[in-house]
């Protein structure tokens, strides 16, 4: 049985960890001896995913220097193959750390947040023994400057994120006391830096000037380290705070799941001013909600075609502090017109949702974990030709 460490965010519903959760556990399914090592899982409860729990060991490395632990971890299981399901500087410190990396398969699963992409981690990405990437623009991105990787690009269970009947759908409104003819706006992100939240706090505010009842859900912390205190930045810019819904009131009221979340919305938006892929874009699609992303990165890929609402970026452009790919900026005035026109026109606001939900309920996992199966097998086939012929040399 081949024998996998997987360095990720199992046990936490970050995009990396639901990522990894569904890999692993279809991995373990397919006969794989699966260890993970979360960099986010504290270890205080057992690890679930969607209230299930893992099939597979997980090691919390939470608040301790991950990547000592890390190697301590593949002394001690000894796993035929490393895999780093992370970003790449995690990749690239892993890969630089004192480890004998003839022992083990080394493969490298990554995003590309924009471009260009540091020289560090393409060279971190040719020398891994395989290496795929969660976007079709990631692929090319790699592909431009001579790096080959595969594609693993994250999918959605049709069986858990579907659009709900109208009349749940209402009595969900009616836990927030929201009435069913209300426009109500949704941000489901992370609140960080790399999301463009003030941008999407001042669109949705002008577009609701003069429409008293409408609402944005922000699924994400109202405060965050790592990001905005959205109260505070409303109070100064003067913005009505009683607009907004956050994770924890719809949570507080009963609507414990995504799915519910995503079918109070007439509109989702995720702006970033980089973005790998964007699970969130694809689950709300796959609720039947109409989507918009900016273009840029994954973005087109995702609501292109006439899928969901692309957004113009500006052609400013500053530098990121991700490798110093660049980030992007939304033509506010864009966004603005885009809500209007889909609150104007809710028949084409439904044939747009139409659409967008086809598509992504054909987005599954199966494509994601048969390719990283893929590189898994080829890996250790290689890795076995070599014992042989190291064993045929030996006197």
């Amino acid at each position: 049985m081949t024998k996998i460490l997987v360095l990720s965010d199992d046990g936490v519903a970050s995009g990396f960890g639901r990522i990894a959760m569904h890999l692993n556990t279809a991995l373990t399914r397919r006969g794989y001896s699966i260890m993970a090592a979360s960099i986010q899982y504290d270890g205080l409860l057992p690890p679930q995913y969607e209230g299930q729990p893992l099939p597979y060991w997980v090691a919390s490395l939470a608040g301790k220097n991950w990547l000592e632990e890390t190697v301590k971890l593949i002394g001690v299981y000894n796993p035929d193959i490393v895999i780093c399901l992370q970003d790449a500087p995690y990749a690239h410190h892993l890969r630089h750390a004192p480890v004998d990396w003839s022992q083990h398969g080394f493969i490298v699963i990554t995003p590309v947040d924009g471009i260009p992409i540091l020289t560090d981690w393409i060279d971190t990405v040719k020398k891994a023994d395989a290496a795929l990437t969660i976007s079709e623009f990631g692929v090319k991105a790699f592909r431009d400057v001579g790096a080959s990787v595969g594609l693993c690009r994250p999918g959605i269970d049709p069986d858990v994120f579907y659009r709900l009947p109208d009349a749940e759908r209402i009595a969900l409104r009616e836990k927030l006391n929201i009435a069913p003819d209300t426009f109500v706006m949704g941000m489901f992100a992370q609140n960080q830096g790399r999301k463009d939240i003030p941008d999407t706090l001042r669109a949705f505010f002008e577009f609701s000037r003069d429409k008293p009842t409408a609402r944005l859900l922000l699924d994400m912390d109202a405060v965050s380290p790592a990001g905005w205190n959205i109260p505070a930045m409303c109070q100064q810019f003067g913005w009505n705070a009683d607009k907004l819904i956050f994770r924890i009131d719809a949570q507080r009221a009963g609507l414990t799941h995504l799915r519910e979340r995503y079918n109070l919305l007439d509109l989702h938006s995720v702006l970033s001013h980089r973005e790998g892929w964007g699970l969130p874009l694809v689950e709300s699609m796959a609720c039947g909600v109409a989507t918009m992303a900016l273009d840029w990165c994954s973005g087109a890929e995702i609501v292109g075609n006439g899928r969901g609402l692309l957004i113009r970026p500006l052609v400013y452009t500053s530098v990121s502090t991700w490798g110093n790919a660049l980030d992007k900026f939304p033509d506010i005035a864009h966004v603005v017109s885009e809500i209007q026109r889909i609150y104007d026109h809710p028949h084409e606001r439904a044939a747009i949702a139409e659409r967008g939900m086809e598509w992504a309920r054909a987005q599954s996992w199966t494509a994601a974990v048969d390719n990283v199966i893929a590189a898994i097998e080829r890996v250790c086939s290689i890795r076995e030709k070599l014992m042989n012929i190291e064993k045929i040399g030996m006197p």
